[in-house]
């Protein structure tokens, strides 16, 4: 094998592993009452789309320039964002597990999709037909008791091995290949009608803010108003779909996503200070 392809298959399963912990990190266990669409397409310039709410009309945040990526991670050029998803797949197809991810991957436009998912984790929720996973498998499991609902502790079994794949995988060599194809990233976010700002710059909004979720003492009360089952505590509720799904992990789980955070933080950052 040679050294461009042997490259090549490292990064594709380094991005496959970054792809997958950000999709059953957060990505909600039942789907919001009113699913919001985020466009993927390149949005029309007079008309553009993407998060949940729009264009952030929020002031600029504090800008990280992107680190240099690792040496051996320059062999290959970068193809154009929106022929990207044929070299990655070629490459994903040198992974162990590729059979199984391959399955619960949607395959089309997936750092678009990647994007748009980050960018609406600090909302109320996320863009359900937009993501870059399919549903997970399975159903949220409710303790209840005498007319009373709370978060089963054994949710917490089901995020072990997605946790243990990420810490295998490691965050410093997730972030190499994110900062390998940061351009297609950035090129992608600039697409959801966010002129003068910059995804990395956001992305490490979006990783403070979960760093800041709550750690929450079992058990945790849950109502049904409707459908679908809600936080009781409306202050837990009124969080974000990032936040929420930080909690529903729980608490050991949580301590070992906000290390790998802080870690995949610190290397795309170069551990360094916002700049002007």
């Amino acid at each position: 094998m040679n050294e461009n392809r042997r490259i090549a298959l490292i990064s594709g399963a380094i991005l496959l592993a970054l792809a997958t912990g950000f999709y059953f990190f957060f990505w909600p266990l039942t789907p919001p009452a009113a699913p919001v669409q985020a466009a993927v397409q390149a949005p029309a310039p007079e008309s553009p789309a993407g998060s949940e709410v729009g264009p952030t009309a929020e002031p600029l945040p504090a800008h990280f320039p992107v680190p240099a990526p690792a040496p051996a991670a320059e062999a290959e050029p970068l193809p154009p964002l929106g022929e990207s998803d044929g070299p990655l797949a070629a490459a994903l197809a040198g992974f162990a597990n590729a059979g199984d991810l391959a399955k619960a991957l949607v395959s089309e436009q997936l750092i678009r999709r990647l994007v748009v998912t980050v960018d609406n984790l600090t909302r109320e929720r996320l863009a359900m037909n937009d993501r870059a996973f399919k549903r997970v498998p399975g159903e949220l499991i409710v303790r209840s008791r005498d007319g009373t609902y709370s978060l089963n502790p054994s949710n917490e079994a089901r995020y072990v091995p997605l946790v243990t794949l990420a810490k295998t995988v490691g965050a410093e060599n997730a972030a190499q290949l994110y900062l390998r194809f940061y351009p297609l990233f950035d090129q992608a976010y600039r697409e959801l009608g966010t002129p003068g700002r910059h995804f990395n710059d956001r992305l490490v909004q979006v990783i403070d803010h979960l760093l800041a979720t709550p750690v929450v003492d079992a058990p945790i009360a849950l109502v049904q108003p409707k459908v679908f089952y809600e936080f009781a505590d409306p202050a837990l509720e009124a969080r974000s779909a990032g936040q929420k799904m930080l909690i529903r992990m729980g608490s050991v789980n949580q301590a070992q996503v906000k290390a790998w955070l802080q870690t995949f933080r610190k290397a795309v950052t170069g551990a360094g200070s916002p700049v002007n």
